[in-house]
């Protein structure tokens, strides 16, 4: 699927990129390529429709760059949920440290049944 996405976005860039070239260039040169068509094959182009193919390869272009963008910064969205996953895991693995190697609260509950241990010697 990586594969099909980098061929279309390389034939979607170079597609819109020869529609604007040729757009522009026979908007510029209207005139010499009439020139070069017999008049009995020349059938009335508007102008209007090269304006249009331009605008369109515009759009294509624009559009192809915003999605870009927008999968750029979806990724680094990810990134920054990924390092803070991970920060959480290191505070929760230490926590988890710290309630093992914790010695007062061992003593404590040594102290107490040695208490009751003292209560039942008295009687």
């Amino acid at each position: 699927m990586q594969r099909f996405k980098l061929i279309f976005h390389i034939l979607y860039v170079i597609i819109a990129l020869v529609i604007m070239y040729f757009s522009v260039d026979i908007l510029l040169n209207t005139e010499q390529y009439l020139s070069k068509i017999k008049l009995s094959s020349y059938i009335k182009f508007p102008r209007y429709v090269m304006g249009l193919f331009l605008f369109i390869s515009i759009l294509m272009l624009v559009e192809f760059v915003l999605a870009q963008l927008k999968i750029h910064s979806i990724k680094s969205g990810i990134d920054d949920l990924k390092s803070e996953i991970v920060e959480l895991k290191a505070k929760l693995y230490d926590k988890a440290q710290e309630g093992d190697d914790d010695p007062e609260e061992d003593d404590e509950d040594d102290s107490e049944e040695g208490d009751e241990d003292e209560d039942d010697e008295d009687n």
